[in-house]
């Protein structure tokens, strides 16, 4: 299998991942990446051998680069979901924040004439009990004498801090 069949399978699959990458709103940038890289070794043999350099000088030498550098770019991948799902729970929090105070405006205009109802009904039954405690005489009450309020201050209470 040739140079040229390789690097044209690798522009059909990046052409194939753009084109889904446009028809569900993903990211563009990675695909477009291929195409444009895998196009222009197609077009020219000078930018292929150059690509394939820097694939073998990247990926050649010990096992425990080349698993670094693969390790380095899973662990950048999960930042990715993490940021997503922060950004997905703030934009929840705001839709479930926003029905909350939605379901209490509605709870308070339900609760309003339950209270009237009730206060009133409240109020119909005080009335009916108190000619019976006006009736009963628990004794006499002995008067309270109350304090007389210190006399006022001559310059006032607002020139306290001055």
């Amino acid at each position: 299998m040739g140079q040229t069949a390789r690097w044209s399978g690798i522009f059909l699959l990046g052409i194939f991942w753009l084109v889904v990458a446009v028809a569900t709103g993903g990211g563009v940038f990675l695909p477009g990446l291929v195409v444009l890289f895998s196009g222009a070794a197609l077009v020219d043999r000078r930018v292929a051998d150059r690509i394939t350099r820097w694939f073998v000088d990247a990926f050649s030498g010990s096992a425990l680069r080349s698993a670094l550098i693969i390790g380095g770019a899973l662990l950048m991948i999960q930042f990715l979901p993490a940021e997503l799902a922060l950004l997905a729970a703030g934009d929840i929090l705001a839709y479930v924040e926003a029905a909350a105070a939605v379901s209490l405006i509605a709870a308070n205009t339900r609760l309003k004439p339950l209270v009237r109802a009730l206060g009133a009904r409240v109020g119909i039954v005080v009335a009916r009990l108190r000619p019976l405690a006006s009736g009963r005489q628990a004794g006499v009450r002995p008067t309270v004498r109350r304090k007389a309020p210190p006399p006022a201050d001559s310059e006032g209470p607002g020139w306290a801090f001055a």
